[in-house]
């Protein structure tokens, strides 16, 4: 029943009676479930980001991140579970693999591409439920346009993931068809609600779900919570509904995929939820709820035992955010997969925390197939650390780096932040320091990028720092829609002179907006290019080619950097330096004032690598002028 046919009006309470809330909930259900029958659902996973922001050419060239609906696959197997009949569309996906084999793929065909996918699987699955999931704040836009199609069809909708949860109140003002928004984990509460509408259950087993009256500006809450336990989340996803081999072959799964061979099927696994961490700036304990709850590890490696052996998959990606949280059992999960000989590698590509990257456990990942992890310091002032509730200290961080440096065949990069509120040249120049002492392979600088409902987002509001979300006006930062990646093409300019604005900062000056922008690409240089030259170790020159190979090729391609240092690493390598690398050099150098500025004042050329001369690099200290001299 379409949205425009409610009459009722919903309140929480009616007299003061909790029963009448119970009733006007079950005539609501009566309203939108005339059968009061839920039979099949259709599980949905938008596309990342709209059309306006949609890039054939990158997306040909597989930049785009194209992850399997993991999160959709648990559900649909606790509907499956149930008796209910599920289908899932990725749609994110459908688009790749649409550009990826047709030339003519254009960005008009965007959004035609999947209102086609979506209304054929309608026609053919006839779903009872349409469920449709948003989990970054920035896939607003898209999320939202693809909920008004589902609106129009008449098919009761669900909303859900973190996105919604963080900000549902909102979410529901932008998308008034939806008729249920889930908030937090489903598991439990997808299950719930089902039963209810088919009168399986009373409505006192309903949780973490809202009720939306758009019709009459009106909502119903339940807040009991339904948290799924180690039991519930001990569940294999149903892959069967996913296009496994699809993902890695359009676009990119992880940090580290250029580390395997081109054509690695890859995936996802969850072996447990929720993070110990408190970080400001972070949203997970909104969504899972403070601290940890982890899977049996015989699931866990039953599921990577399924994904290597029925689909073919390579490599898998771990979702956790607290991957190591609890030693033994991590190393328990690690020697059960090395037990099993099962042959695929693995990455923690959303980051561990410092202080579990102890010996024990660093050796028993690294003979279990880790290939990379991703560590997440953020800051090396100690007064910022505090700030953001960060779990550890400068000395966990070194100590850390110490451990992992003992393991070359593990490649490690470190999650930094800047930007935060109150952060000083100083207080960064702290961060670049401890970083340069940990001495680790790569160093992912961004923008500090506040998410509505974090403590961070809240008190920068309140001290007029940034101003509160609206609609549509919190866009991607990082990966390959954001700002940064334009930035590091060389497409936004941000100083004339970058030497001359860089030196220009003072230690005790807050850096603006632009001011940051011109020292994370000195950090991004100092940090990660210029280390180049002293790097000896035949493993580590072999990662890091690898990885300069997809910034050249795949990430950025105008990136000059990238390909100086390709050419570079090969030379190291095999004592030669393809000609295509020299000559797509020349072409951005003679064809950007923007990369020809910052070769000049790094002191690069490309007469270097036609000569293979590279003693008379410039010390990036040197750049930074007398005033920071003390801090390099």
């Amino acid at each position: 029943m379409a949205k425009s046919d409610l009459n009722i009006h919903l309140t929480a309470e009616v007299n003061g009676r909790e029963t009448d809330k119970e009733t006007l909930a079950q005539n609501f259900l009566d309203l939108i479930f005339p059968d009061r029958s839920i039979k099949k659902v259709l599980l949905v996973n938008p596309p990342d980001a709209d059309g306006e922001l949609f890039s054939p050419e990158i997306a040909r060239r597989g930049r785009y991140a194209n992850y399997p609906a993991y999160g959709l696959a648990v559900l649909a197997q606790h509907l499956r579970n149930m008796g209910i009949e599920a289908c899932i569309i990725n749609l994110n996906n459908d688009i790749l693999k649409a550009c990826a084999k047709s030339e003519s793929f254009e960005i008009s065909d965007f959004e035609s591409t999947w209102r086609q996918v979506m209304d054929d699987s309608i026609a053919k699955f006839q779903p009872d439920l349409i469920g449709v999931t948003c989990m970054f704040t920035m896939t607003h836009s898209s999320f939202k346009v693809v909920c008004e199609h589902v609106a129009t069809t008449g098919i009761p909708l669900a909303i859900g993931g973190v996105h919604v949860s963080n900000d549902v109140e909102r979410v529901l003002n932008q998308i008034p068809g939806a008729s249920f928004a889930f908030i937090r984990e489903g598991d439990l509460a997808i299950r719930s609600f089902i039963n209810v509408v088919n009168r399986k259950a009373s409505i006192d087993q309903l949780g973490q779900i809202l009720f939306n009256d758009s019709a009459n500006d009106t909502r119903l809450r339940f807040d009991h919570e339904r948290i799924p336990s180690v039991d519930d989340t001990s569940i294999v996803p149903a892959f069967d509904l996913l296009d496994m081999s699809d993902h890695s072959e359009y676009g990119t799964v992880g940090a580290f995929f250029g580390f395997k061979p081109e054509g690695t099927p890859m995936a996802t696994v969850l072996s447990n939820r929720g993070c110990r961490a408190q970080c400001t700036f972070c949203s997970v304990r909104n969504f899972n709820g403070p601290g940890v709850r982890m899977r049996s590890v015989e699931s866990v490696v039953d599921e990577l035992e399924i994904l290597e052996k029925k689909f073919g998959i390579e490599h898998i990606m771990w979702l956790d955010d607290d991957l190591f949280r609890d030693t033994n059992r991590t190393i328990e999960l690690f020697e059960e997969i090395s037990h099993r000989n099962l042959k695929m590698t693995w990455d923690a590509t959303n980051g561990v925390i410092a202080a579990s990257c102890v010996e024990e456990i660093i050796e028993a990942a690294a003979a279990s197939g880790c290939i990379a992890i991703n560590i997440g310091m953020e800051s090396g002032n100690a007064e910022i650390l505090r700030k953001i509730r960060k779990p550890g200290t400068v000395e966990t961080f070194l100590k850390a780096a110490t451990v992992l440096r003992n393991h070359d065949s593990v490649h490690t990069s470190v999650f930094l932040m800047l930007g935060f509120p109150g952060e000083t040249m100083s207080m960064i120049m702290d961060t670049i320091n401890v970083a340069r002492e940990m001495d680790l392979d790569w160093y992912r600088i961004s923008m500090l990028q506040p998410l509505p409902n974090t403590p961070i987002y809240d008190d920068m509001v309140e001290e007029g720092l940034v101003q509160p979300v609206g609609d549509n006006n919190l866009r991607y930062m990082a990966g390959p829609y954001g700002k940064q990646a334009e930035i590091e093409r060389g497409e936004v300019l941000t100083t004339a002179n970058f030497e001359q604005a860089f030196r220009s900062i003072p230690l005790d000056a807050v850096p603006d907006a632009e001011q940051l922008t011109d020292i994370w690409f000195y950090m991004n240089y100092y940090l990660n290019f210029h280390r180049l030259f002293s790097e000896e170790r035949p493993v580590k020159i072999e990662q890091q080619f690898k990885n300069l190979k997809v910034i050249a090729d795949i990430i950025s391609p105008g990136n000059a950097f990238a390909l100086y240092f390709l050419g570079y690493l090969q030379h190291k390598m095999y004592r030669k330096i393809d000609s295509e690398i020299i000559d797509r050099l020349n072409e951005r150098l003679s064809t950007s004032d923007y990369w020809e500025d910052r070769f000049s004042a790094f002191g690069l050329s490309v007469e270097d690598l036609k000569t293979a001369d590279f003693s008379g690099q410039t010390d990036p200290a040197v750049l930074t002028g007398n005033i920071w001299q003390q801090g390099i």
